[in-house]
């Protein structure tokens, strides 16, 4: 679209009238305000002619209407360019509809947020509710509760009568659920058989416990499930504020042990926290210890699993992922040392030690195999938001002689939107340097397109949630195309993760995904393992070489 000084329209090309629905003759000789959805006040539209008088361009989102009175969104950059002709000034207008990203957008948001299967909230949001109505308690003096339930013998069931049951079984559970509460009560699924319940502004313990009591008669009738009854059992725990907790970690600690109490007396009852219940408490603390301990031994080691350019099936890439070999209790997963690493600050230390330690050891091969690949490293949340994260970086790389471009660093997705301004001047600290930064686990959290666009990032990593289904689920299948069609469209690389059968190795190829990461072509190996698969040349061999047992 082409307007004059006075915004008067002078000229309109095929892509307008195909996405506005207005014909050119109806157009011309109008302002382009006949577009204005009334979505935006006049500050916005003040701000937009400000920028094109001072810079001579203006770029951004905007909500606009077509003919037909629809009101969609647009990707709009405005110009202020002088005809050559004349010498007259004049605006160029160039949008795209963006309603298939802003969809994209809020069904990914959907996904992060809320449960598939009972459309129930999920542990993510349940975890923004609590600290809302704890804050809304302490203002006004309040009481409130959590409720922790748990399926029993739910594995069973599905076993048994199968996941199809068992999905349903978990549907008319959610339903039930919601029928015991208040309209201002809250009720999520955190995962498999578990749920919570939120209770806002209770007069008395007691309301909890009537609460639960609703719960467990209606659970007890029979649910059917197509032609058969069942019956079930619950187990449920309790905890109070102010009285068992005054911190959303404490009151659903307090909850969790209070309902695994409840699995231990019976299978049908609740328990309200007790502190002697806290058993679990202690393990943690004993697990901290032996951290301390096990940093100080170098007990840890760093896994190397190789990222696959399909194409040519050729190593480009390794993601370094930390193990702890215990001297007595074996290999110990991340997932139970890393949460109590990082709320413990060790997550500083042992970080430092997995980057230095990765990026010596890629220095060391690319000297002697003479491949020169990219080492990717996570970074946690108390990692990033440390203040010399970016000094720590840099003396790492000059004492291992690793060139920056060689070292990737990764954040995920909702880490990067805690505080988006701090991550973007560290990003561009870390960029600086010539580091490539990736997001992680990309499509669980939510991201806005604008900060993305202004992130100074290299390459989305395709959450495994969503890899590992693309073949039966649409939704699965919708949000991977989006998200290889997003990276594409900023100039992005992308990695799937957890690619694991081919025909997903297939359906990622033919849809344009670069490269792979999953247990497919390796798992995470010994840095020993991952040197055999440089050797074997991937260039030459075929990928069945590449594979390993883990």
């Amino acid at each position: 679209m082409i307007t004059d000084k006075d915004h008067v329209i002078l000229a309109v090309n095929q892509g307008f009238t195909f996405i506005t629905g207005y014909d050119q003759e109806s157009v011309i000789g109008q302002k382009p305000s006949l577009l204005k959805s009334n979505k935006h006040d006049k500050v916005f539209y003040k701000n937009m002619f400000n920028a094109l008088l001072q810079n001579g361009k203006w770029q951004g989102e905007i909500w606009n209407r077509r003919k037909n009175g629809e009101i969609y969104p647009q990707w709009l950059t405005i110009l202020r360019v002088h005809d050559p002709s004349d010498e007259r000034i004049r605006f160029l207008g160039i949008f795209t509809d963006i309603t298939r990203y802003i969809n994209s957008n809020i069904h990914i948001h959907n996904h992060a947020y809320y449960d598939t299967l009972t459309d129930l909230p999920n542990r993510m949001l349940l975890h923004d509710r609590v600290t809302f109505m704890l804050n809304h308690a302490k203002r006004n003096k309040n009481s409130m509760a959590i409720l922790l339930l748990d399926l029993n013998r739910f594995k069973l069931i599905n076993d048994t009568l199968g996941f199809t049951a068992g999905d349903l079984l978990l549907q008319t559970v959610a339903t039930r659920l919601k029928s015991c509460v208040r309209d201002i009560d809250g009720v999520f699924r955190l995962g498999d058989d578990e749920f919570a319940i939120i209770l806002e502004e209770i007069a008395q313990p007691q309301d909890a416990a009537r609460v639960a009591k609703r719960i467990l008669a209606v659970c007890s009738l029979p649910f059917q499930l197509s032609d058969r009854e069942l019956y079930i059992t619950i187990s449920i725990g309790i905890s109070i504020y102010p009285t068992d907790g005054d911190e959303m970690e404490v009151l659903l600690k307090n909850a969790e042990a209070a309902m695994h109490r409840a699995k231990e007396l019976s299978i049908n009852n609740y328990q309200h926290y007790k502190p002697a219940m806290n058993a679990k408490a202690f393990e943690q603390l004993t697990l901290e210890h032996n951290l301390r301990k096990a940093l100080k031994k170098n007990e840890f080691l760093v896994y190397y699993q190789p990222q696959i350019r399909l194409k040519d099936k050729s190593i480009i890439g390794a993601e370094a992922l930390v193990r702890w070999q215990h001297p007595e209790l074996g290999m110990i997963s991340p997932a139970e040392f890393i949460p109590i690493a990082e709320q413990t600050g060790l997550i500083l230390s042992l970080g430092e030690w997995v980057l230095r330690s990765a990026c010596k050891q890629t220095k060391l091969w690319h000297s002697t195999y003479g491949k020169e690949f990219v080492i990717s490293v996570n970074l946690s949340t108390r990692q990033f938001q440390q203040q010399d994260l970016v000094s720590t970086v840099h003396k790492v790389l000059y004492e291992t002689k690793l060139p920056p471009e060689f070292l990737e660093l990764e954040i995920t997705e909702s880490l990067g939107m805690k505080n988006p301004e701090l991550t973007l001047k560290t990003l561009h600290e870390l960029k600086a340097m010539g580091i490539h930064i990736a997001i992680d686990d990309f499509g669980t959290g939510y991201s806005s397109l604008s900060y993305l666009k202004k992130f100074p990032i290299d390459t989305l990593k395709i959450d495994r949630s969503f890899v590992s289904d693309i073949q039966a689920d649409s939704n699965d299948a919708a949000i991977v195309l989006a998200i290889i069609a997003l990276a594409h469209s900023l100039k992005l690389k992308v990695i799937a993760e957890g690619v694991e059968l081919q025909e997903q190795v297939d359906y990622l190829l033919k849809n344009g995904c670069e490269s792979i990461q999953g247990y497919f072509y390796s798992p995470p190996v010994k840095a020993e393992e991952f040197e055999e698969m440089l050797r074997l040349d991937p260039w030459k061999y075929p990928p069945e070489q590449l594979r390993l047992s883990s």
